[in-house]
């Protein structure tokens, strides 16, 4: 059973139709492999309000969770101390210390 796994969906400078149809595409096939928490770097675009990879990502990831295709979207700048959740995914995956506290706008955690 796999557990951890990175995508970097901004990678190449795609557009945003790129970006999203990669991300539906990895998502589908790691979920298939049995992967259970994947970090989506999304980067936040340049115009410090988030651009619309980050925007559209994000958006379509928690359209998944409230329909129930997957557990549990964290925001970069929410996996921290203070988000029980964040606590819960960092002890069962280690992989994601090096996520966790930064703040980080440009990645979203995904328990699938």
């Amino acid at each position: 059973m796999a557990g951890f796994c990175e995508i970097n969906i901004k990678e190449g400078m795609p557009t945003v139709a790129e970006a999203l149809s990669y991300l539906q595409s990895a998502c589908e096939r790691l979920k298939k492999e049995k992967y259970k928490v994947i970090a989506v770097i999304h980067g936040y675009g340049s115009t410090g309000k988030g651009g619309a990879i980050c925007q559209k990502a994000r958006s379509w990831l928690t359209a998944r969770v409230k329909k129930g295709v997957f557990r549990t979207v964290i925001f970069g700048e929410d996996f921290e101390l203070f988000n029980f959740e964040a606590l819960r995914l960092k002890g069962l995956y280690p992989e994601l210390k090096d996520y966790f506290g930064g703040h980080n706008h440009g990645v979203t955690i995904v328990e699938l």
